[in-house]
């Protein structure tokens, strides 16, 4: 075992698993169930003095000087980020603040247990097989692209909606339907699945649409809701499907890239 300390931050079932991983192969390994920095947590840094920290996937708010009593040496993991973590994290060498949601195949692979977790999620709300439903899947990133193929593999009917051009010919070279994200192409009684990080469903997208329409939001915060009457819109906001229905597994994928970040960092 290595002497390292690390603290991990995260309400997310997949940062206590990733403690219990991490706990194998280092000495001191603290986990703390919050999404916040609090007290508690300037308390830990300042008196136990971790040299790895891992914060919460979702920003992390942070006061003034919270990371002033760390070691030269710390290394921060960083999920999503916001104004006052960029603040804090200015005054660490950059070298020693890892993004781990920015490596490719933690990307990848987090798409795939992303779209997996949405099929639970249909199944277990819907009480319904997707086989012959029709879906439209607005995007086409890399949880699009893996939601459409599994899709397409169990016998549903995809219909890919996204801004850009390169997208839309992208999808069509893939063999879906797809067009522009615009309201007169969203006329069908489809279930839509949103994957874009944006807030674009406004009242003209509503207006084309009642409430036997249902819209899965598997995208990141703020969700696509921008609506005067939210409550007119049948939507159901999935956020964390990973660590929501694949905990270890979602752990184990953090916990291989964290690892790795940490060795490449070593051997630099």
């Amino acid at each position: 075992m290595t002497m390292e300390k690390w603290l991990i931050l995260g309400k997310d079932l997949r940062f206590k698993e990733l403690a219990v991983q991490l706990s194998l192969d280092f000495e001191q390994v603290i986990y703390k169930y919050t999404d916040n920095w609090n007290d508690e947590i300037q308390q830990i840094v300042s008196t136990e003095k971790p040299q790895r920290i891992v914060l919460p996937i979702h920003a992390v708010d942070l006061p003034k000087y919270a990371f002033e009593a760390l070691q030269k040496d710390t290394v921060i993991f960083v999920g999503k980020s916001n104004q006052t973590l960029q603040q804090e994290l200015q005054y660490l060498d950059e070298e020693r603040v890892i993004y781990y949601l920015q490596d490719e195949s933690y990307i990848w692979l987090n798409a795939r247990l992303t779209s997996e977790g949405m099929l639970c999620a249909f199944y277990e709300l819907e009480s319904a097989s997707v086989y012959g439903k029709s879906f439209y899947v607005t995007g086409f990133g890399r949880v699009a692209k893996m939601l459409a193929y599994m899709l397409h593999k169990l016998g549903a009917n995809v219909h890919i909606l996204a801004r850009s051009n390169s997208q839309i010919q992208e999808a069509i070279a893939y063999g879906y339907v797809a067009s522009q994200l615009i309201p007169e192409n969203m006329t069908k009684p489809y279930y839509l699945i949103n994957t874009i990080p944006n807030k674009w469903f406004t009242d003209e997208f509503n207006q084309q649409f009642d409430n036997s329409v249902k819209i899965f939001d598997v995208a990141s915060a703020p969700g696509c809701l921008n609506v005067e009457d939210a409550q007119s819109v049948n939507y159901i906001l999935l956020p964390g499907l990973p660590g929501k229905y694949f905990p270890q597994d979602a752990a184990n994928l953090l916990a291989q890239v964290i690892i790795r970040k940490n060795n490449e960092l070593k051997e630099g």
